[in-house]
């Protein structure tokens, strides 16, 4: 009787540490998903930023790509010429007003 008490005792033994390592390896997957989903989470959200930014700067760009192409034609110079310059054709007669 006290050979199967024995026999009982250390099988409980080996099955506790069984249960023990496999406890420790579940909550080590665990603690690894957790840890990925943060990283993953972050990552995502840099993306997102990333891409807002990207189409801020496509608009940016589309409209100095429609600004370059408005500066080189040759209306918009005459007028920049005529408003910031003072610049006449000939034979026109420069509007100057006065100042008071």
């Amino acid at each position: 009787m006290v050979m199967l008490m024995q026999q009982k005792h250390k099988q409980s033994k080996r099955f506790s540490w069984f249960r023990l390592c496999l406890l420790v390896m579940a909550g080590y997957f665990c603690y690894s998903i957790i840890i990925q989903q943060t990283e993953l989470s972050k990552i995502h959200s840099e993306m997102e930023a990333v891409n807002s930014k990207l189409a801020e700067s496509t608009e940016i760009n589309k409209s100095l790509i429609a600004e370059k192409e408005k500066l080189s034609t040759a209306e918009y110079i005459e007028t920049m010429a005529r408003e910031q310059l003072g610049l006449v054709k000939p034979g026109e007669v420069p509007y100057i007003p006065a100042r008071e």
